[in-house]
């Protein structure tokens, strides 16, 4: 059973174009004595607006009082398929008694049709550092992408800004990154499908992530890009993208006699790998035979 917390349901007569799931009359005051919730065989006692779940023998104590049905709503997001009963004890909502529903504990009840929430126990409300949209994780895990419409019906509840965290997009890459650490650079790469999961927020859309490096190998020409999103070759369209970027040099692992002109269809293939590798380590693989300093010069 969900802990009892102050609930924020809206009352009756908001008008934007959401239903909402509201308490009974503020006057229909529920009394005292002895009810069940339909989906649970527990029974409860109610005194002074406080409801206690009692023992048998605290029924059979009382003399075994008939219990009645218990003041008991069901709802759920609608962008979630988890329904909840919510139990009325009392007018102050933190008399309210949450609970999520099982299958069977939703047929026991009738299947009731669950009316539209604007706001559920447990829900947690954020934003990204990176877009100024706001989200909600209900209880049950669901994340979903508020509009102003929805944030409304939650009665404009709260929300935590996390100013280190968000998600990035390189503007000359594909690539989705989750940044858990924007100030260090720190983040990875993520699936559709994870986007997905997170309900879809927009990516911050930049040239450039803190601490990432462009860069060649010797004097290969090929320039290769080292971030959260990706460590891999670019190419040239995406270089210019990036703004042109002056790479840095770096110095290869020594390959030694790992390849021959048969691993290459080109000669221009054969010269980049050698001209990476011969200013630090010579003609490891032995593709220039007559030291004149082109490789391969059979190739096309």
């Amino acid at each position: 059973m969900i802990t009892r917390v102050a609930a924020a349901l809206l009352s009756a007569g908001v008008t934007l174009g959401l239903a909402v799931a509201v308490a009974a009359p503020a006057n229909a005051a529920v009394s005292d004595g002895y009810y069940k919730q339909p989906f649970d065989p527990t029974i409860w006692h109610l005194e002074g607006g406080t409801a206690s779940a009692i023992t048998y023998d605290e029924w059979a104590a009382a003399g075994f009082p008939v219990p009645a049905p218990s003041p008991t709503d069901y709802v759920k997001y609608p962008w979630s398929p988890t329904i909840y009963a919510v139990t009325f004890w009392d007018n102050p909502e933190s008399a309210w008694d949450w609970d999520r529903l099982t299958q069977q504990q939703w047929w026991a009840s009738g299947s009731p049709a669950p009316r539209t929430a604007g706001w559920i126990t447990g829900s947690t409300y954020y934003q990204w550092a990176t877009a100024n949209e706001l989200f909600v994780q209900g209880e049950d895990g669901v994340k979903h992408k508020l509009t102003y419409n929805e944030w409304a019906a939650a009665g404009f509840r709260a929300f935590d800004r996390h100013a280190n965290e968000g998600f990035l997009k390189l503007s000359w890459a594909p690539n989705i990154t989750w940044m858990p650490d924007l100030a260090t650079g720190y983040g990875y790469s993520i699936t559709y499908a994870q986007w997905s999961a997170e309900s879809f927020p927009t990516p911050q859309v930049v040239q450039r992530v803190v601490g990432d490096h462009f860069f060649k190998y010797g004097n290969g020409s090929t320039i290769y890009y080292m971030g959260p999103a990706f460590n891999r070759a670019i190419s040239y369209p995406e270089w210019v993208g990036a703004g042109r970027p002056a790479p840095e040099m770096w110095q290869p692992a020594n390959p030694g006699n790992s390849v021959d002109c048969g691993n290459f269809t080109y000669q221009y293939q054969a010269q980049d790998w050698f001209n990476t590798y011969y200013p630090y380590y010579g003609d490891v693989a032995q593709l220039d035979g007559d030291n004149d300093g082109i490789a391969c010069e059979s190739l096309p």
